[in-house]
């Protein structure tokens, strides 16, 4: 959980900037790189174990569970102090170079599903 914690609080302080309410912003972006992560792994497990990937509507109870799991967890009277005390004083190079991390995760985590569909269909 300290990573999804990370990306919260790295991507809340992006919209914290710009936006009036970022823990909706950030709590949201959490949820997409775990259904991300999630369809990666079952794409993988698919193709190691030879089976048919599953049809949409069974994801959709897991990309439910995930919000509302990230909604509690985030949005419902979180402390974002323990985070702040955590990695409030990082340094400023290795704030830069662990979010272009965070950035890029995102990017492959999304391009290998498509490149994955895209190739067996």
């Amino acid at each position: 959980m300290e990573l999804f914690d990370y990306i919260y609080y790295r991507w809340l302080k992006v919209y914290a900037k710009e936006d009036r309410d970022p823990d909706i912003y950030a709590s949201g972006i959490v949820s997409a790189y775990q259904l991300l992560t999630i369809v990666n792994l079952v794409s993988f497990g698919c193709i190691l174990l030879g089976i048919e990937r599953p049809e949409v509507k069974y994801i959709i109870p897991v990309i439910v569970l995930i919000f509302i799991f990230n909604y509690f967890r985030y949005e419902r009277g979180f402390d974002i102090s323990k985070l702040e005390e955590k990695w409030g004083n990082e340094p400023e190079d290795r704030k830069r170079i662990r979010f272009i991390l965070l950035v890029a995760y995102l990017v492959v985590t999304f391009t290998v599903p498509w490149i994955y569909g895209f190739a067996t269909n």
